[in-house]
């Protein structure tokens, strides 16, 4: 049960000044197209859309599927609203770490290690069955961009205090 007594009504406005995300009227056609939806946990934009307009502060704290996302900007082509989800996702990662600055989300790790959250390039019978024969330019097929990343990591503080985390 959601209780509305405690909820922030005005939170889009941290979130998202412009107000792009109270266009959103659930249609699902970002999850649809998004290869996240199916991640642990599934990216569901309209879900978090909803809980930033009902001012859920809590719930959007903890919940980690901004996090999942994998950056391909297939929800941003296809939301016939123009809500931008890539951007609604990208400022409540931001949000999150301002209002925790002990957060350490749980696909850093997967960040750190392969250089992005999701198993993207297990994806290439999916892609040969489109067409699609070239693989997914990921920064795993630089490893010198890749050590650099994984260096510019470590030097964040949290990250550095929590390198456990991070061995490869």
């Amino acid at each position: 049960m959601i209780d509305l007594d405690v909820a922030q009504r005005n939170l889009w406005q941290d979130i998202d000044p412009h107000g792009n995300l109270l266009y959103c009227f659930s249609c699902s056609t970002c999850v649809v197209g998004c290869p996240a939806s199916n991640a642990i946990p599934p990216l569901l934009i309209r879900n978090l859309v909803r809980s930033v307009t009902l001012g859920l502060e809590d719930d959007l704290l903890d919940n980690d599927t901004p996090w999942t996302c994998v950056t391909c900007s297939r929800c941003e082509e296809m939301c016939p609203m123009g809500v931008d989800p890539f951007e609604i996702v990208l400022a409540l990662r931001r949000w999150q770490c301002r209002n925790d600055e002990t957060r350490i989300p749980m696909a850093a790790a997967e960040i750190y290690k392969r250089g992005y959250t999701q198993p993207v390039d297990k994806a290439q019978e999916v892609r040969a069955s489109v067409g699609l024969t070239e693989p997914l330019p990921t920064i795993n097929r630089l490893p010198e961009l890749h050590q650099q990343f994984k260096d510019m990591l470590m030097q964040v503080e949290i990250i550095h205090n929590a390198d456990y985390m991070f061995e490869d």
